[in-house]
């Protein structure tokens, strides 16, 4: 009984602070996607148009079951991408946590740092979102987990 009541507490308050302001927002991440190295990494990471896409993203399919890059269908989807400048670092950029409050939406992601490689890379991080954001302000927090 007391573990129910508990539960009950812990939900509520979960609830309360949703209604303060922030919802979660659904995403998906992008898999097999790569920074074309003749491009600039772009000013805002908002990407609305498969044009604007292409221009900035290559497909990197690899063999196997989830070789194939990620479908984006940008008249029902838009995307955020996060592209770090090249590195000789092993660099992971991962998705935390998408939330919209005040009309706004708050993307929270990670990079993890690792070992000094042998080659360079340019990290890159692609999640696509519901269309009906699309108009929303975003604005970045890096977690520093």
């Amino acid at each position: 009984m007391l573990l129910t009541t508990v539960a009950c507490t812990s939900n509520s308050t979960e609830v309360t602070k949703i209604n303060e302001g922030s919802d979660k927002v659904a995403f998906e991440v992008a898999k097999n996607y790569f920074f074309k190295n003749d491009q600039q990494i772009p000013a805002s990471p908002k990407i609305t148009t498969e044009e604007e896409f292409n221009k900035l993203f290559g497909m990197a399919t690899v063999m196997g079951k989830d070789g194939k890059p990620t479908s984006i269908d940008f008249t029902k989807q838009f995307v955020l991408a996060i592209v770090l400048p090249v590195t000789d670092m092993a660099i992971e950029i991962n998705p935390v946590k998408v939330e919209v409050n005040s009309g706004a939406l708050f993307y929270t992601y990670e990079v993890k740092t690792g070992e000094k490689q042998t080659y360079s890379i340019q990290p890159v991080s692609i999640i696509i979102l519901d269309k009906q954001y699309e108009n929303n302000e975003v604005k970045l927090i890096s977690d520093g987990r």
